[in-house]
């Protein structure tokens, strides 16, 4: 089907022989709904569009029966694969919560049986001898002793509340 806009000519001219005869068939098209036309299907939802009107029984049951033979046809396996799948996770939800109250807590709280056996070991800072080789200078330097000291205990506290938390 040509299209309209390539016309050079004046639009308001009278119309072409072939497009009385496009024009036929469309009019034959929607008058008749058995006859294969993309023109008319396009019309007919245009119009269902603007003014939607109401399914016969048989129109919304054929529908049901279309959209009902579909959803019997898919396979079975999906829903026993979905229901497996939440079977497992459940269990092993399960199986967790049943060692997170035997063994302990992993806030750091522990308590269980097994409490002593998954302790953290804890970094202790109760001297600073390992931290400098040689004797200190009768002056000076107190600056950097002091910023070396606190930096050593920063580390152990962090290294401490990582261990409190079980991330080691």
């Amino acid at each position: 089907m040509p299209d309209p806009r390539d016309r050079i000519d004046d639009p308001d001219a009278p119309a072409s022989p072939e497009e009385l005869e496009q024009a036929d068939r469309l009019r034959a098209a929607l008058a008749d709904a058995s006859q294969p036309s993309e023109s008319a299907e396009l019309a007919r939802a245009l119009s269902a569009a603007y003014s939607p009107r109401d399914l016969s029984a048989q129109e919304h049951g054929a529908l049901v029966d279309r959209a009902l033979s579909t959803a019997k046809a898919r396979p079975t396996g999906r829903a026993r694969v979905t229901r497996i799948s939440f079977g497992t996770g459940a269990m092993l939800a399960l199986a967790a919560s049943v060692l997170l109250a035997l063994w302990g807590d992993p806030r750091g709280d522990r308590r269980g049986p097994a409490a002593e056996m998954f302790a953290p070991a804890l970094a202790v800072s109760r001297s600073t001898q390992d931290l400098f080789d040689a004797q200190f200078a009768p002056t000076g330097g107190e600056t950097g002793r002091v910023d070396r000291i606190a930096m050593a205990r920063a580390t152990d506290l962090r290294d401490n509340e990582f261990a409190r938390w079980g991330v080691r």
